[in-house]
C-alpha cells in the first residue's frame, strides 16, 4: 500500500488507473517501480498520462518482467516525443534510435561511467532516457540515480542566490574510455561547447533543479575560468549525489528504467568484471534550456 503523500493530485483524479497500476516508491530520495503495466501492448493516452505523472513525481520509474521487441520499446518511447539520435554513437541497424549498450566479459570500463545527465553536450539535451535490460550479470551492474530537485531545494539561501543566474559550458568528452563495443563514431569536427543554466526550471512542473554533469562534461561556468569554476562545480556535484537524494536499481532481464534527464543524474556501477551486460537504450529529444 502506498501512502497518500506519495500519490500526486493528478493521479488521485484517475482512480481507475490507480487500481490498475501498482506504484511502489523505491526510496525516500526518488524513484518508483510501476507494476501492472504490459509495455508490449499499445498504450492508451490515459494510462500513459498516469505513467508520465509518476515519472514527474519520482524522477525515475522502473518496470520489471517485460518482454518487448525493439519496435515495441520504440513505440513506448515515442509517447514522450521525437526520438533523439546520439551524435557520436551507432544505433541498431534496423532500429535507428536504439543504441545497444554492451559491456563484454573482458571490458574494464562501462559506458557513461560518471554521474551525468544525457546529452548535456548538445543544445537541446535529452528529455527522457529509456534503458531495457537484455542481458545482465548474476550480481552487480546496478544504476544509481540522484534527485536534482532535492539537491537544489536543500541548498542554503545564500548559495541559491549566488548560482541563480549562472550558466555553464558542457562539451562532449572525446577522450573518455569506453567498452570496446561502444567506440564512438568520430565527429567530423571537434565538438563545440554548449551553454545551459546551472539552475534549470522544469518545463512541465516549474520546479527548480540543479543542472550539471561531471567535470569532464560540465567543465566551466560562463564568465569564470575553468580553474575558478571547478571548486563550485565539484561542490554542487558532491552535494547533489549524497545518499539521501538517491536510489539504486538492481537489474533483471526484462527490467526497464525511464528517467527524466531534466531533474535526475545517473551513474552505472562498474562492479561486474568477467560478466556480460547488454542493454537497449533510447533517448527522447528535449527542449532548449534558453
Amino acid at each position: 500500500m502506498i501512502r497518500e503523500t506519495q500519490i500526486s493530485t493528478v493521479l488521485k483524479q484517475q482512480p481507475g488507473i490507480l487500481n490498475t497500476l501498482d506504484i511502489r516508491p523505491l526510496t525516500g530520495g526518488m524513484g518508483a517501480e510501476i507494476h501492472g503495466a504490459d509495455l508490449s501492448r499499445e498504450m492508451d493516452d490515459a494510462t500513459f498520462a498516469a505513467i508520465n505523472q509518476v515519472l514527474l513525481d519520482h524522477g525515475v520509474i522502473f518496470f520489471r518482467g517485460q518482454s518487448i521487441t525493439p519496435a515495441q520499446q520504440m513505440a513506448f518511447a515515442k509517447h514522450w516525443g521525437e526520438i533523439h539520435l546520439h551524435p557520436h554513437m551507432r544505433c541498431l541497424p534496423d532500429h535507428p534510435g536504439i543504441i545497444e549498450v554492451v559491456k563484454k566479459e573482458t571490458d574494464t570500463t562501462v559506458f557513461g561511467a560518471n554521474w551525468h545527465t544525457d546529452q548535456m553536450f548538445t543544445p537541446t539535451p535529452a528529455r527522457v532516457t529509456m534503458l531495457y535490460a537484455k542481458q545482465v550479470p548474476p550480481v552487480g551492474g546496478d544504476t544509481l540515480f540522484a534527485n536534482l530537485h532535492r539537491a537544489y531545494d536543500t541548498l542554503s539561501d545564500g548559495m541559491k542566490a549566488m548560482i541563480a543566474n549562472l550558466r555553464t559550458l558542457s562539451i562532449y568528452d572525446k577522450k573518455k574510455k569506453r567498452p570496446a563495443a561502444m567506440t564512438p563514431t568520430a565527429p567530423e569536427e571537434d565538438p563545440l561547447p554548449y551553454e545551459h543554466p546551472l539552475v534549470r526550471h522544469h518545463p512541465e512542473t516549474g520546479r527548480k533543479a540543479l543542472y550539471l554533469c561531471h567535470i569532464g562534461i560540465t567543465y566551466q561556468i560562463v564568465g569564470m575560468t575553468p580553474d575558478e569554476s571547478r571548486p563550485l562545480l565539484l561542490y554542487l556535484m558532491q552535494h547533489a549525489t549524497q545518499p539521501e537524494f538517491t536510489c539504486r536499481f538492481r537489474w533483471d532481464v526484462g527490467s526497464m528504467a525511464v528517467w527524466d534527464n531534466r531533474r535526475a543524474l545517473h551513474y552505472p556501477v562498474n562492479d561486474y568484471y568477467g560478466h556480460r551486460r547488454v542493454m537497449h537504450r533510447i533517448t527522447v529529444k528535449g527542449e532548449s534550456t534558453f
